[in-house]
């Protein structure tokens, strides 16, 4: 008797053991997302900013138009607007809205909302508002360029600009279209309902998704919107939950308490790229950003196109891939981006010392000089900037490290104090113009002006490709822009990083979702088998 109660016991143990083992299982139609909240600020698309923040709002709202992968390139196509009519030159835009458009609470969406949405964003002037200024919507012009011409008809008067601009940047989740109605019946004290709008969307967006609530520091709750034009997603429930440690995240998903792990470390991705382990999987998608090192065109030895050929020749790129960045990067030197219109490999340049020597030589620096980096104190930077060193150390130029806060780095930037830097870029916009204008424009005060570029073919290259109305004469013009900026520009694209998740492997197409990370995220294509 004694004995057979050992082995009951023991068989029990064993059992619990399984049980504590085996990962449990979040319901199908439900995705548990692991993340750090507490870096949100704002779920209203006419505040938001941050890229997390801004793929949140994407799911509870919906714009004119959306942003999709189409043949491999990030392309806006119709959305809450079901087509549109280009006239006057690409300065006049009229949109047709979609007859079975409905917020989350039924309201059908109309032309009032769209100007009411446009001119919302514009009088609450925050930081996505510069956007709809940048294609000449203003808060001064507003009630001549966002009109409305019926109940299911917009008119917008813009700037000069190519019809891919104008539609990308109203794509974004800033161009989120919100019920005038409902906003206006949560207003207080004239904010423009951005109080109610801070934590939720219920009955004032139209978007896939409808933000229930956002408990600070504990959980966001997203439900599928029954009314959605495009029908309802599969994913009917999205729990968002706060988890600032990155160790955690990764945890909650090996045991099966969350579907995914929103942020990483580099280190994780890195030990499950090389060792898989049953159950999970690691999604990775070329991020829409660049990280870069700027000279400064007007200081010293950097007048001379020698020796910025010469310093882009010192460069190990493969080597910051392969020991910084672990991997999760690819080599992009161009200023576009992988999967955007416009894009052309490009790649000229690798570690060549005794070519970076003979180019210092002929510009009259045998013995080479000594230079400032300016960078961030975060690990990835610092690692970058000790390689770079360590390269340009081997063809005599002596770099002097110097770290301080991103503000005060960037503070120097703009003031055009800087001799190098090693910074990134991240894109606004889903189209070439966002990157041309401030790597080659020095007209439009960005990184062009801040390193004291001030070359007139480069920028009206820029600005031309960035107005031209057909898309092979556009296409042409970008491509002879990168050609010649590789070769001139003070820049160096050291490489163009990787976006990665840790997911349970009965989440399916979450890599197509995040195709355009950082600038949209689609959560309707999200499905669990």
């Amino acid at each position: 008797m004694y004995k057979r109660i050992i082995v009951l016991f023991l068989a029990l143990i064993s059992c619990l053991a399984f049980v504590s083992c085996s990962p449990a299982a979040t319901p199908k139609d439900s995705l548990v997302i692991a993340a750090d909240t507490q870096i949100l600020i704002s779920l209203d698309p006419a505040v938001c900013y941050e890229t997390f923040a801004s793929q949140i709002t994407e799911a509870g709202y919906s714009g004119l138009t959306s942003i999709q992968p189409v043949n491999g390139v990030l392309t806006p196509v119709p959305c809450l607007a079901e087509k549109w009519d280009i006239l006057d030159n690409g300065t006049k835009y009229v949109f047709h809205l979609r007859k079975n458009a409905r917020f989350s609470n039924g309201d059908p969406v109309t032309a009032d909302d769209v100007v009411f949405s446009f001119q919302r964003l514009l009088s609450i002037n925050k930081s996505p508002a510069w956007l709809l200024e940048e294609i000449g919507l203003t808060k001064e012009n507003m009630q001549e360029t966002i009109t409305k011409q019926d109940d299911n008809t917009v008119v917008l008067k813009t700037k000069p600009l190519a019809p891919d601009v104008i539609l990308s940047i109203l794509g974004g989740s800033w161009g989120g279209i919100v019920n005038k109605k409902v906003v206006l019946a949560n207003e207080v004290k004239g904010d423009l309902g951005e109080a109610f709008l801070l934590d939720k969307s219920v009955g004032a967006g139209a978007g896939p998704y409808e933000i229930v609530e956002w408990k600070r520091n504990d959980h966001i709750l997203l439900r599928a919107n029954k009314y959605y034009w495009a029908g309802v997603p599969a994913i009917k429930q999205i729990y968002i939950k706060d988890v600032p440690e990155a160790t955690t995240q990764f945890l909650l998903v090996q045991k099966g308490d969350a579907d995914v792990a929103w942020r990483v470390t580099t280190e994780q991705a890195a030990q499950l790229k090389n060792s898989p382990q049953k159950g999970i999987k690691l999604v990775t998608v070329p991020s829409q950003s660049n990280e870069y090192v700027a000279m400064n065109a007007q200081w010293g030895p950097f007048k001379d196109e020698r020796v910025i050929q010469a310093i882009k020749y010192a460069i190990d790129y493969d080597a910051i891939i392969k020991s910084v960045m672990k991997g999760f990067a690819v080599l992009n030197q161009n200023f576009i981006p992988i999967g955007y219109f416009g894009y052309v490999e490009m790649n000229p340049y690798k570690k060549d010392v005794a070519k970076a020597k003979q180019l210092l030589k002929e510009a009259g620096y045998p013995n080479g000089f000594e230079v400032e980096l300016l960078t961030n104190p975060t690990q990835i930077r610092t690692d970058e900037a000790i390689l770079i060193q360590s390269n340009l150390a081997e063809v005599g130029v002596k770099v002097n490290v110097t770290t301080m806060p991103a503000s005060e780095m960037y503070a120097k930037f703009r003031q055009q104090g800087h001799q190098m830097i090693l910074a990134g870029w991240g894109i606004d916009y889903p189209d070439p113009d966002a990157l041309a204008k401030p790597f080659a424009n020095y007209k439009v005060k960005q990184l062009a002006w801040r390193t004291m570029w001030y070359d007139d073919y480069a920028a009206d290259l820029a600005e031309k490709a960035g107005q031209e109305l057909d898309q092979a004469r556009r296409l042409e013009l970008y491509k002879k822009l990168q050609e010649y900026w590789i070769k001139k520009s003070p820049f160096i694209m050291l490489y163009q990083p990787l976006d990665f998740w840790v997911v349970r492997d009965n989440v399916m197409g979450f890599e197509e979702a995040a195709t355009g990370y950082s600038i949209t995220f689609d959560f309707t294509k999200i499905t669990k088998k």
